[in-house]
């Protein structure tokens, strides 16, 4: 697996590979299993038996054998009806695998029924499968699930099947473990971001008909897609499946349950666990559950607009403060303003706290107010319960962790699993929090949530108090939610500088009882003047510079104008002093590129000047003018899923506007258009670091 473990970065590309060679893996997560993949005729509407067929199947093992059917084989062999004979061999190989893995096998589109529209999702393979058993009178291994959204095997089912999109589309593992690679979770996303490999030949069968193609061609692109599948569960060891089963321990639920559903349901089913044990009750907060409102978020400084080169900058975060936060005061749903507390003056949440809650509201015109929120004394709230436990276990294996390591010769195997264990409490601790103030959760508590953004914003300033009084002084940059950028006025030592940040972080631990850690320590860096947005560097030649929010690395814009974009702010990070000479001559340089070398050649026009955009609603929510209702109706995309396109000099015959789904002509390529976009993005930088935009 180690030849696909690299992810693919902004100088990166994918793969073109004709063969995968080998694929295998004996983890118990993917032991005695197959993925599987189908291809039919496609066709538009509700499904209709008359509409489509089955024409090719492919199953790849964990020990990597690859099965191959297709339809023209059955139809040489003269029987009266090939596909039910294909059908009864997908069955056949189906039925011989205790596990099986697939990329949507499980989804059902869902239609208006008043109007014929589509709503969401499309049919996957599974809810075709069953459809061709059903009119060939073959017994079908699924059933249509609750509400008809879904299909699944049949209850009772010895058989178990692992729809992997539903994973890899989870927050939790695309935003948290993948640090959002991948910006969709198609299989050509995820599989290119992560294994570096695409579909085979790049072939995508929403746009292109694969039934046009030789039949070799066909068998080798639903070949390619098991296999995708296959290599994904497999992925750094089966890491995500790996965690889908810590998720399971702590939310005391189905492993496969926990792989096709969301956090909301985990936490769900351990609340019901706790109350139906008694570890919780809710006898003292009848009005535990409340609808959702609008409340605050965490604290913002406005930044500190400039460029601060040979200038320390320390980047300090807060560990784990709303955890912090919620065992600290035993915020829960079980324990806010419970009726044995109310005259309590002891459970009083702090009127710092309550007056920062009521600024917000008076701030963005909520017509509501607060006088007080008081929590339980008397009983440990369900959320601070699960937090206790699940945050202990994280430390006992960091230390295992710590100590695996520091051997002269460290366990792999154990370093490994120590590494995912410790992970697995981390992001299931952190998922529980948001819940309250969502709309369809069954314990959902905007006062909870309320309390607890109110009390992170209440520390965060009494940070910034701290660090700006003196006898430390600091001239803080800007900070957010649990995190300050502080500079120390020259003392002409680094090591008098360090000093005074650990003593900060001693009086903050002491009279505020937090954790701060320094995360960063920069030595150059450039703050834009909006939230959230930075670019850092440590200093060291060996490190890569960090960037926060920056629209210029937007995976929406094309991978030519990200390279670049990325390109020249590391030259002006880096390489301060040189900014006036060297920028000019970058830009001329990507200019040239763009002119000379990727505007002359096909695939490079095809991998570094497509546009894309993520789809928020369906193609039918979009007006018939609006070029993404135009193209996803063209891509046959869905909510959720991301079109593409060039920018073109002439009209499109089948967009009707001047861009193009298909690679242009290298004399139709609007040129101007990424020219202007580059200059556009990099505008904010060059301006505050002095360099001259006109030149």
């Amino acid at each position: 697996m180690s030849i696909f473990m690299k992810l693919l970065d902004i100088d990166g590309t994918i793969s073109q590979i004709n063969e995968i060679n080998e694929i295998k893996s004996y983890r118990n997560e993917v032991i005695n299993s197959s993925s599987i993949d189908l291809e039919w005729f496609p066709y538009k509407g509700n499904y209709q038996h008359s509409k489509t067929k089955i024409f090719a199947a492919a199953f790849c093992t964990n020990w990597g054998e690859r099965i191959v059917l297709h339809l023209s084989k059955y139809e040489k062999l003269n029987y009266l009806y090939p596909e039910k004979e294909l059908i009864k061999d997908i069955l056949s190989y189906f039925n011989q695998f205790p596990l099986t893995f697939g990329w949507y096998t499980t989804g059902i589109a869902i239609y208006d029924a008043k109007n014929g529209k589509r709503l969401k999702g499309r049919d996957s393979d599974f809810f075709i499968l069953h459809q061709r058993c059903l009119y060939y009178n073959l017994d079908s291994p699924f059933e249509i699930g609750y509400n008809r959204n879904y299909i699944a095997l049949k209850k009772g089912s010895v058989n178990k099947h692992i729809d992997l999109i539903k994973i890899f589309e989870k927050n939790v593992i695309q935003d948290n473990v993948f640090e959002g690679k991948y910006r969709t979770p198609s299989l050509e996303n995820v599989s290119s971001a992560l294994l570096g490999i695409s579909k085979y030949d790049n072939l995508n069968a929403g746009k292109v008909n694969i039934l046009d193609k030789p039949i070799d061609e066909q068998k080798k692109y639903v070949k390619r897609d098991a296999e995708l599948a296959m290599l994904l569960a497999q992925y750094n060891n089966c890491l995500v499946l790996r965690l889908m089963k810590e998720f399971s321990k702590y939310a005391e639920m189905d492993y496969f349950k926990v792989c096709n559903t969301d956090v909301s349901k985990w936490y769900e089913n351990k609340y019901e666990k706790m109350i139906f044990r008694g570890e919780v009750t809710l006898n003292h907060t009848p009005n535990y559950k409340l609808e959702k409102q609008e409340y605050g978020g965490g604290h913002h400084t406005i930044p500190k607009k400039g460029f601060f080169y040979d200038s320390v900058v320390y980047e300090l975060d807060v560990k784990g403060m709303y955890p912090f936060i919620i065992i600290k005061n035993n915020l829960s749903f079980d324990t806010l303003n419970c009726n044995c507390c109310k005259n309590d003056p002891s459970a009083y949440l702090n009127q710092n706290t309550i007056d920062l809650i009521n600024e917000y509201l008076i701030e963005k015109k909520i017509n509501r107010s607060v006088s007080n929120y008081w929590i339980c004394k008397k009983r440990q709230g369900a959320l601070p319960l699960i937090l206790l436990n699940v945050l202990t276990e994280r430390e006992k294996y960091l230390n295992l962790l710590k100590e695996e390591k520091s051997k002269s010769y460290p366990n792999a195997l154990l370093v490994e699993e120590y590494q995912t264990y410790q992970l697995g409490a981390k992001l299931f601790a952190n998922a529980g929090y948001g819940l309250f103030g969502t709309e369809y959760f069954p314990f959902s508590n905007y006062k909870v949530a309320e309390c607890i953004t109110g009390e992170a914003r209440r520390i965060h300033i009494q940070m910034e108090t701290i660090a700006k009084q003196p006898p430390f002084s600091f001239d803080i940059v800007f900070g957010f939610t649990d995190s300050i950028f502080v500079r120390i006025n020259k003392t002409g030592s680094g090591e008098v500088e360090d000093e005074k940040i650990h003593q900060f972080i001693n009086i903050c631990k002491i009279e505020l009882g937090i954790t701060i850690e320094i995360k960063n320590k920069f030595v150059n860096s450039i703050v834009y003047g909006k939230k959230n947005r930075f670019v850092g560097w440590s200093g060291k030649e060996n490190e890569d510079i960090v960037i926060k929010g920056l629209e210029g690395l937007a995976k929406s814009n094309p991978l030519w104008v990200r390279r670049w974009f990325y390109k020249i702010l590391t030259e002006i990070i880096k390489r301060p002093n040189k900014r006036f000479e060297t920028i000019p001559n970058l830009f001329e340089e990507a200019m040239f590129e763009l002119k000379n070398e990727i505007s002359k050649s096909k695939e490079r026009i095809d991998r570094e000047l497509k546009f894309t955009q993520k789809l928020k609603y369906n193609p039918e929510q979009y007006k018939q003018s609006a070029r993404a209702g135009r193209l996803s109706r063209l891509l046959g995309r869905d909510q959720g899923e991301e079109i593409y396109w060039f920018e073109t000099n002439l009209k499109d015959e089948y967009t009707g506007a001047k861009y193009s789904t298909n690679i242009p002509d290298i004399n139709n390529i609007n040129l101007q258009k990424y020219e202007t976009l580059l200059l556009g993005k990099l505008k904010d930088t060059l301006e505050i670091t002095d360099v001259s935009f006109k030149k």
